[in-house]
């Protein structure tokens, strides 16, 4: 009972954003990024991860360790009102000394870290956050700042899925909020696992012409891309906003709506990860230029 009273008064302590994707979401974003490191990159994470040490493993450790470090809290997200198209720093990334900024200016500062930390404990702290960071800024109602990203709105998941069941599914039921429902609930109805999820990327989005033209960017990250990620991410956030049914009863109607966009925001962080992590790691000065 104990730990159940913790755990309630944890949850209590942190801004109305609760987590980004599940486990499941940043599996699969931190796979199709490990797929595609640099042979100095991938060098890297094994020399910072240990043995048997994968972005998959570590992917969700900023949120595992979120409750014990408060000042990490506001790092997972970034305010923009959906009103709004254009990120603007002032307005949505208040610095905060209790909880932190934003993902945005977290970003910013891990693009260093990466490479230029004090020592491998550092560097290995600033892989970890990387990988779950980039993750955060390509889920949708992590750009939002309504109702704590969607947080304070109770939906029902109605589904039977779109998981290979030979046709013998039935609806469940699922109280949930719609926050969580994009952090975790519509993943489950859509693949039994995080691989299979992977896998379906690989032999559908990632195979598109809109993942090679990501693919072969080769441009500088920084600041300006960190904020068009967001951006980006935001206004695919104002169109599964508008999609949510007046009953918030997720349906399998709404699953296939947004199905593009899931699709898309999980298999584009891959990417960007990719290319992030090979970028930090190929260079040669510290600060990193």
């Amino acid at each position: 009972m104990r730990k159940i009273a913790l755990s309630a008064a944890l949850l209590c302590l942190f801004g109305t954003q609760a987590f980004a994707w599940g486990p499941e979401g940043h599996s699969i974003v931190a796979e199709i990024a490990q797929r595609r490191l640099s042979p100095k990159a991938e060098r890297m994470v094994k020399h910072l991860l240990g043995k048997g040490g994968s972005l998959s493993s570590i992917a969700s450790w900023a949120d595992n360790i979120r409750f014990f470090r408060p000042a990490t809290a506001n790092w997972h997200f970034v305010d923009i009102p959906l009103a709004s198209t254009a990120y603007d720093p002032a307005r949505d990334c208040k610095p905060d000394t209790k909880n932190g900024d934003c993902v945005i200016a977290e970003l910013d500062r891990l693009r260093n870290d990466l490479r230029c930390g004090k020592d491998d404990a550092e560097k290995a702290e600033a892989l970890k956050f990387a990988v779950h960071f980039v993750g955060d800024i390509h889920q949708p109602l992590h750009t939002v700042l309504e109702e704590g990203g969607g947080n304070g709105i109770a939906v029902d998941v109605f589904m039977r899925g779109i998981k290979n069941c030979s046709g013998k599914c039935e609806p469940q039921h699922l109280a949930s909020n719609f926050h969580k429902a994009w952090d975790e609930d519509l993943i489950h109805n859509i693949v039994w696992d995080w691989g299979a999820y992977v896998d379906r990327l690989e032999g559908g989005w990632l195979k598109s012409a809109d993942a090679k033209t990501e693919a072969a960017d080769r441009s500088p990250i920084g600041h300006a891309s960190f904020v068009k990620w967001a951006e980006e991410t935001h206004k695919d956030a104002i169109v599964v906003w508008n999609k949510r049914p007046a009953d918030n009863v997720l349906t399998d109607q709404y699953l296939t709506d947004v199905l593009p966009v899931i699709d898309n925001r999980l298999a584009i962080a891959g990417l960007r990860l990719a290319h992030f992590l090979n970028q930090a790691y190929a260079s040669k000065s510290c600060p990193v230029r």
